[in-house]
């Protein structure tokens, strides 16, 4: 029966091996943790220089569509000035030079 048991020097330093390991490991965990806020941080870096990448592309294709829009504008006005002048110009003459 005196075999079962461990004697204090054995358990104190099964005891402080316990720790030693749990230390260990627990250090590991934080240093994971880390490298993992690291990369995470470092991934937040290029997701926020694509979105930026994105909205430079976006800003430059409304710029272009607002200067398509401005020459559609001006031949719009280039196409139908005279038209609208032919029109007028009918309506006078029917108007005051019709007998």
């Amino acid at each position: 029966m005196a075999e079962e048991f461990v004697r204090k020097e054995h358990f104190e330093e099964f005891a402080l091996r316990m720790d030693e390991r749990f230390l260990g490991v627990e250090k590991r965990m934080e240093q994971g943790f880390a490298r993992a806020a690291k990369e995470r941080e470092q991934n937040f870096v290029h997701l926020n220089q694509r979105f930026d990448d994105m909205n430079r592309g976006m800003n430059q294709r409304f710029d272009s569509l607002e200067k398509r829009f401005d020459d559609l504008r001006t031949l719009m006005v280039v196409m139908y000035t005279p038209l609208a002048i032919a029109i007028l110009g009918a309506l006078v003459k029917w108007f005051f030079f019709s007998n």
